[in-house]
């Protein structure tokens, strides 16, 4: 596995956990009649760590998914040079 394969998966894993923390943002500011991204932020996900487990395994996850897609997608297109 190259460099950089591993590099775009972590991004890609980086970015969809930062939209999962914003979406659950957004939910407990609507929930709460909160309109503000950063109070539900500090007092919901940081102090929770439910909340941290759940975003640590969001993360986890697509990273794994992704670093599996990019790999078999970099050898499918090494044999189709062949």
């Amino acid at each position: 596995m190259k460099f950089d394969t591993i590099i775009r998966s972590f991004l890609i894993a980086g970015l969809i956990s930062l939209l999962a923390l914003l979406l659950e943002s957004a939910y407990y500011g609507l929930h709460n009649e909160v309109y503000s991204i950063t109070s539900p932020f500090v007092s919901a996900v940081i102090n929770s760590s439910l909340n941290m487990t759940v975003l640590a395994v969001i993360f986890v996850s697509t990273f794994v998914i992704v670093l599996n897609t990019l790999a078999k997608k970099r050898k499918s297109m090494k044999k189709a040079k062949r």
